[in-house]
């Protein structure tokens, strides 16, 4: 079991970087998942010294340790033990995209705030993205997507130009590539409205397409049940009871990836031999898609 560590000898600590900087990993590890539990608790005298500490932490010990911390804290703050802004500190530090997108995911459905008339929800996250406080802002914007809310998609949406601009490969590959293995109908119109917005910009939009396309894919990929989920979440979202609101549906795979049929084959001319998107066709329609495709005939 961890030393047990006061929130004076943690606030002592995080205030001397010789002091965690000379600590071995499982000291540092330690030194990191009580900070975070007591800023839960509401030390606020921690809040910005783990700022500085988080990239060293997030530096030396390994993703698999750090998931586990952040479940942990996670779990606290969905059972009420630790204020939910405590997850704000994984959102903005980490470079992880696990615990980013999930992180971000978790504050729009806490609806976590600013401050008490501040942003609130996504658009605090938007709010942290925007003004470059997020560390992996790809994986935050696609723990945002994997909300499934039209709403929030439309804002999203006035992203895409700057995401098209090769410095952001990066982050448009991790935002394509997040996925929580429930996926939403307002998640897939997303990808799929963007490759119909790219395939009339060709050939100078082929980065965004196939990227897109991937998007598309991955989603179907990592899918955990084979149902679309289709309607809005409830924020914040309660302890107990229905977490969607009025309406919400469970589509059955099959009738969803018909209705998506025709938009994906009318997109084949587009496809320029895309992987991607011959993924996304075997992905949505099955294998006979792909050798129905124009660059397997």
């Amino acid at each position: 079991m961890d030393e047990f560590l006061s929130p004076e000898r943690v606030l002592a600590d995080l205030k001397h970087s010789a002091i965690w900087g000379g600590l071995d990993d499982a000291g540092l590890a330690r030194l990191a998942h009580q900070a975070l539990f007591f800023a839960g608790r509401g030390h606020a005298p921690l809040e910005p010294l783990l700022a500085a500490f988080y990239g060293e932490y997030a530096q030396r010990i390994g993703d698999e340790r750090r998931r586990e911390i952040f479940a942990r804290i996670r779990d606290l703050a969905y059972e009420g033990v630790l204020r939910h802004e405590v997850l704000v500190h994984f959102l903005r530090g980490d470079p992880e995209p696990s615990i980013v997108s999930t992180a971000a995911l978790d504050a729009a459905c806490l609806a976590i705030a600013e401050e008490p008339d501040g942003a609130r929800g996504a658009d605090y996250v938007l709010k942290l993205i925007v003004t470059g406080a997020v560390l992996n802002s790809g994986a935050a914007l696609g723990g945002l997507l994997a909300l499934g809310d039209e709403n929030v998609n439309w804002k999203l949406a006035l992203f895409r130009s700057a995401l098209a601009l090769p410095s952001a490969d990066a982050a448009l590959a991790q935002m394509a590539s997040c996925a929580t293995g429930y996926v939403y109908a307002a998640t897939i119109e997303f990808w799929l409205s963007w490759m119909e917005c790219a395939a009339r910009e060709l050939p100078g939009s082929q980065r965004s397409f196939d990227w897109a396309a991937h998007g598309l894919a991955r989603q179907r990929e990592a899918m955990v049940e084979h149902v679309v989920l289709d309607g809005r979440r409830v924020y914040p979202v309660p302890r107990e009871g229905q977490i969607h609101e009025p309406g919400f549906r469970e589509l059955p795979l099959a009738e969803f990836a018909d209705s998506i049929a025709a938009r994906l084959r009318t997109l084949e001319p587009a496809a320029q031999g895309s992987e991607n998107f011959q993924r996304a066709l075997t992905a949505w329609l099955g294998t006979a898609a792909l050798k129905r495709c124009p660059q397997h005939q």
